[in-house]
């Protein structure tokens, strides 16, 4: 069957060192883009990781450049006109005063890309703070919506998936704009906003008096014989009813979203679900029409029958990573895929790169010799 690649012939070149750029240009890849990370050149030799991890950097180029030197702008310079995008991190106008930003670049290929990820983005009070993931999703309203139990913080990045998310449409987008117009463009990403954005999904989540989910009997977690727990969030009327009838506790229909008797209705549940496996409640519950699903820790993902079925988890150099979740298929049968190409060797692609964009053998040893590659 054909594997299609939507985005064969775009071709990115990638400055981030940590997880948004790594996400987002790992998942341009799997669309068929050509990612070529930027890294120094005492990284040479060893596999070109996203903080040491394969899922961010599977399916990517690697070629070696110090940044540190005067000399690399020049290589930069002869290089942008093959490129489509420029993705990186570096603090707002980092790019720009080391001679290779986007009013450089653009001035040398006015078609270019430049998708700049920071995390409070390019202008504003908090332009220049620093930060991580912990810092944006609480200044973005996203951890106070969360859990009202603080302090508290989640066990993964937040932010810098949405941002990497965020940054995937924007450069769709701006791709899709230069077909139309022939213009490039540039993208002020900020992590914190992209984070903002999730809180879409509550009601009101900007007044005074935000309504986001709470843990009521319908909707919540629930350990089971084996320790492990159930999500039940059967919080319509249909739902709640088959939950009920299956337990055997129909009495508790009529009770659904009344606060009065939510702890009641708890503590029933909580003595039902002690008394079998979460996987047989599960093959009772779900296909009756319940909603309810088992908690997976991420190892157990391994063995989970739609995980498995669906190939939701692919293997790079013996590594289990989640598979891309864009799926399209077309009329004919071709479809996308993830790449599961593993990690290059940092900078072995550093000469043929260097040759696309017309660099003669003695160039190359010129720089090589020079320590700029």
């Amino acid at each position: 069957m054909h594997v299609l690649k939507p985005l064969t012939g775009l071709r990115i070149l990638d400055f981030t060192a940590m997880p948004p750029g790594g996400a987002c240009t790992v998942m341009l890849a799997d669309l068929g883009a050509e990612v070529i990370r930027v890294e120094p050149p005492a990284s040479k030799g060893k596999p070109s990781l996203v903080i040491g991890q394969m899922g961010l950097s599977r399916g990517k180029r690697s070629m070696t450049l110090n940044m540190r030197n005067q000399a690399s702008i020049d290589v930069l310079t002869r290089l942008a006109p093959t490129i489509d995008v420029v993705v990186e991190n570096a603090k707002p106008g980092a790019m720009e005063a080391r001679g290779f930003g986007y009013p450089q670049c653009s001035a040398i290929n006015s078609h270019i890309i430049w998708c700049a990820i920071t995390g409070f983005g390019q202008t504003g009070p908090y332009a220049e703070h620093a930060g991580h993931d912990l810092s944006y999703i609480a200044h973005s309203g996203l951890l106070g919506a969360m859990s009202d139990q603080l302090p508290w913080q989640p066990g993964i990045a937040l932010a810098l998936q949405a941002g990497a998310q965020t940054a995937v449409a924007s450069i769709l987008a701006a791709v899709i704009e230069r077909g139309r117009s022939g213009k490039g463009a540039f993208i002020d990403l900020s992590l914190s906003e992209a984070a903002t954005w999730l809180l879409n999904c509550g009601i009101n989540p900007l007044s005074k008096t935000p309504l986001f989910l709470q843990a009521t009997a319908d909707r919540r977690l629930y350990q089971c014989a084996d320790n492990r727990f159930v999500a039940v969030a059967c919080a319509e009327p249909r739902t709640w009813n088959i939950l009920c009838d299956e337990l055997k506790v129909p009495e508790c229909k009529a009770l659904l979203h009344q606060q009065e008797h939510q702890q009641q209705i708890t503590r029933t549940l909580t003595e039902i679900f002690r008394t079998r496996t979460a996987p047989e409640w599960v093959e009772q519950l779900a296909p009756k029409g319940a909603a309810v699903t088992i908690l997976n820790h991420g190892s157990e993902l391994l063995d989970d029958p739609q995980v498995r079925s669906r190939q939701s988890v692919v293997e790079t150099a013996g590594v289990p990573v989640p598979a891309s979740p864009i799926r399209i298929s077309t009329s004919d049968g071709a479809h996308t895929t993830t790449n599961t190409e593993v990690a290059h060797i940092t900078g072995d692609d550093t000469v043929a790169i260097l040759r696309s964009a017309g660099f003669t053998s003695t160039e190359i040893e010129s720089l090589t010799s020079d320590a700029i590659i």
